[in-house]
């Protein structure tokens, strides 16, 4: 066998290879299947977890809360509240028979969203009557929707005299 067959072979192997993922991938096809069945894959659902963020007090909505959907230790998905409290996660998991998701929910600006309010730490548990579209049948589990209202406490603080924040001042 000389190297030119052996090249030439390698490269009709590559071809093929190539061509047997881009056709079994369960991304839509290219004849306009936008929902393909996947015959392999990994079960997954989508989730929606909204709601509005509130002064506690007033029930009044606070806007530019910071509420992290904790994915992991050091990192998640960040978004703020509205101009009316509002925010809403949208996103794909795996589905469990009940899946907890952690949200953290801060207060990032100051006074500026009219006052200062405590962070919360916050488990929503998502569960087969949270759903609200139905699987497929196949790898996809459907979607589920949580609605996950938010009550934060004003914190109210003594304005130092001279400047100094009693929480920073160390003598």
């Amino acid at each position: 066998m000389n190297k030119s067959f052996v090249k030439f072979f390698d490269k009709i192997i590559v071809l093929l290879l190539g061509f047997s993922g881009v056709f079994s991938s369960c991304e839509s096809t290219p004849w306009g299947n936008e929902d393909p069945v996947c015959e392999y894959g990994v079960p997954h659902a989508e989730f929606e977890i909204k709601g509005t963020v509130t002064n506690k007090a007033n029930s009044q909505p606070i806007q530019n809360i910071r509420v992290i959907r904790q994915i992991h230790e050091n990192f998640g998905d960040t978004l703020y509240t509205d101009s009316d409290g509002k925010y809403t996660f949208e996103f794909q998991d795996f589905p469990h028979s009940e899946n907890v998701f952690h949200l953290k929910i801060e207060d990032i600006d100051g006074g500026e969203n009219g006052g200062l309010f405590d962070n919360q730490e916050i488990d929503v548990k998502i569960t087969k009557a949270d759903q609200v579209k139905r699987g497929n049948g196949s790898w996809y589990n459907g979607k589920f929707a949580k609605t996950q209202n938010i009550e934060l406490e004003r914190i109210d603080i003594a304005y130092p005299e001279y400047g100094v924040f009693p929480a920073t001042f160390k003598p």
